[in-house]
């Protein structure tokens, strides 16, 4: 008698409605009819129970197993532990040769000429039109643009002489009275 497993309509209604209603058991929730389902499952399953080896079956399989085991040769050694033996005499021999280099006996190199050192440019060859303040201090050879506290110019030192319209808006610059002067004239518009 052969069992197929697989076949839908030998295994007793596995159909796609029972497919469907699957989902809900993993949520927690089961279905109305889940509780008599279960019983009818364990019913199924206690009434069907593997046939009984006869004890002859039994004797006979553990005479096969007694003689299989007396027959069986013993194992040879495992290779294992030579080769971790030569691994190691390796590693030592290794390890000896480079303790050993530092014994024997080096030919001297010859000395090599000194060499006059490059030219370097100096304080007074380097002039530097800008910075950025934060480079400062990153300097090696030269003096920044300004040194010290920067004084701009007051009102009394700013004379305007002369001031004409501009060509392009025809607006004119005006000194701007403050703690530094300025020059402020009103943008020309690009549009224009």
């Amino acid at each position: 008698m052969s069992h197929d497993w697989n076949d839908p309509d030998r295994r007793g209604g596995a159909d796609d409605s029972t497919r469907e209603r699957l989902p809900t058991f993993g949520d927690g929730a089961l279905p109305p009819d889940a509780e008599s389902e279960l019983v009818r499952l364990r019913d199924l399953f206690q009434s069907v129970s593997p046939p009984e080896v006869e004890e002859g079956a039994w004797s006979a399989t553990l005479t096969r197993i007694h003689a299989d085991i007396r027959t069986v040769k013993p194992h040879r050694r495992s290779p294992r532990p030579v080769w971790a033996f030569v691994g190691l005499a390796a590693a030592a021999a290794v390890v000896a040769v480079l303790l050993a280099r530092s014994w024997w006996v080096q030919t001297p190199s010859p000395s090599p000429t000194p060499e006059e050192p490059f030219p370097v440019a100096t304080a007074e060859d380097v002039d530097i039109l800008s910075i950025d303040a934060r480079d400062v201090a990153a300097l090696v050879v030269g003096e920044p643009p300004v040194s010290g506290e920067l004084i701009f110019a007051s009102m009394d030192d700013v004379r305007v002489l002369k001031c004409e319209c501009c060509p392009k808006s025809g607006n004119r610059a005006k000194l701007e009275r403050g703690e530094v002067p300025m020059l402020v004239t009103i943008v020309a518009r690009v549009d224009e």
